[in-house]
């Protein structure tokens, strides 16, 4: 039996290796211990968040939301603006920017001011 030419072999293992690097960086990461059980990862915002969505009130919902390190960026009430949601799924989200949660049908979560004392 032959023996495949040393640059195909290469060639093969670099391939193989970048795919596995790419599939693990849109894969889900290990959940951090400071994110809660109940979050939800959510791969298609640009670097990918841990979102746990709590209940609703009409168009206020509780959401806790955290980067791929475990980091706070987010908790608290949002007020939906958009087309009315029986829920949030992670498929849904696209981005997480500046306080607004982005959803692929254009509605976006914003986040409410504290209640002033």
């Amino acid at each position: 039996m032959a023996r495949p030419p040393k640059t195909l072999v290469t060639t093969t293992l670099l391939a193989s290796a970048l795919v596995a690097g790419l599939m693990a960086c849109r894969g889900v990461p290990a959940r951090p211990a400071s994110v809660s059980q109940e979050a939800m990862w959510c791969p298609e915002s640009k670097e990918g968040i841990f979102l746990k969505v709590g209940g609703h009130q009409g168009t206020l919902w509780q959401l806790e939301i955290w980067d791929r390190k475990g980091r706070s960026l987010a908790s608290g009430s949002f007020r939906l603006r958009g087309f009315a949601k029986a829920k949030i799924v992670p498929e849904e989200v696209v981005s997480w920017q500046n306080g607004v949660l982005q959803l692929k049908d254009g509605t976006v979560l914003v986040q409410e001011a504290p209640a002033a004392p």
